[in-house]
């Protein structure tokens, strides 16, 4: 069935390509004529932190350009609930008491129509598809306060918890430093001449070594508490608005574009109703199409084959 099958297709070859393309292309083109939504955009700029606290999550480390890192985490964001509602909460207060539905609805077309672009090292182009202007613009300055608030937060909250399982290690350290000193101390004063008995000198070994962890604990606990007033000046080095939200010039091809969406849909539709014209071709058609096929049909063994002349 698969050799019938590929005999149809390089048969009907070029008449399959041509109406791939052409109702590809013609889809993509009615697309493009009945999409009339405006776009709102605003360009940021994205730089690497000059100073990366030592605890924060340094989304920068990364080979890939700013623009990108950024972009691609505020695509992540959009995917979320908490981002969403968030953003809708500064958007629009009054959105806390919004029906589900509205709710729903609302987050739906921020996710769909709501894109980012690098368009270069740290410049990265935010897009919004909407027939409310103003709105859109409304929408863009709150999304860029809240994407670097929600940035902050993130980093704020890590470093949080790196400080809270710190300072337990640390309140464990400095109990078992004590009570290794007071253990020392205290076999010390109840035997003569400690300087020379081993249990004693093995006591003192443990409280210096319990000692150096107690330091160690406590200067990473300071790098921690040191990050955490950091992590709230660095949001301003690494998120700028360089062009405030305005109506964008009508691109060709965007994510969001009917022509982009349609002439996607049509090209897989076309391939799927092509691939089974193809089968039902190769079922229903008699004609032999193999020298396999000549021996299953009259049970001999055939002497040779001829190539095909075509007629002028």
């Amino acid at each position: 069935m698969v050799h019938r099958a590929l005999d149809v297709v390089f048969q009907h070859l070029l008449k399959l390509i041509a109406g791939l393309i052409l109702i590809t292309v013609l889809m993509g083109g009615i697309g493009y004529v009945i999409d009339r939504t405006p776009t709102v955009g605003i360009r940021l700029w994205a730089e690497r932190p000059v100073y990366v606290p030592n605890f924060s999550t340094n989304h920068f480390g990364s080979f890939l350009w700013p623009s990108a890192i950024e972009s691609n985490l505020l695509t992540e964001l959009l995917a979320t609930d908490t981002f969403v509602n968030h953003l809708l909460v500064t958007i629009d207060p009054q959105s806390a008491y919004w029906p589900s539905e509205r709710r729903d609805s609302v987050s739906s077309d921020l996710r769909q129509n709501i894109a980012a672009t690098p368009e270069g090292e740290h410049l990265y182009l935010v897009t919004y598809r909407t027939a409310q202007i103003d709105y859109g613009r409304r929408v863009l300055d709150r999304l860029a306060v809240a994407f670097g608030a929600e940035v902050q937060a993130i980093d704020t909250e890590t470093v949080s918890a790196a400080e809270s399982a710190l300072r337990v290690q640390f309140n464990s350290a400095k109990q078992a430093m004590d009570d290794a000193i007071k253990q020392a101390e205290t076999y010390r004063t109840q035997h003569s001449r400690p300087e020379v008995d081993p249990n004693y000198q093995s006591l003192v070994t443990q409280a210096h070594t319990l000692t150096d962890r107690y330091l160690s604990l406590q200067a990473q606990l300071g790098q921690v508490q040191q990050s955490e007033s950091a992590v709230a000046t660095t949001q301003s080095s690494w998120l700028r608005v360089v062009d405030a939200p305005s109506v964008m010039p009508k691109r060709l091809i965007t994510k969001q574009s009917p022509m982009l969406r349609l002439g996607i849909g049509s090209f897989g539709a076309t391939l799927a109703l092509e691939a089974l014209l193809v089968y039902v071709i190769a079922r229903r058609d008699p004609s032999i199409r193999s020298v396999e096929e000549v021996r299953r049909q009259i049970d001999m063994r055939p002497l040779g084959s001829a190539p095909r002349v075509s007629s002028r």
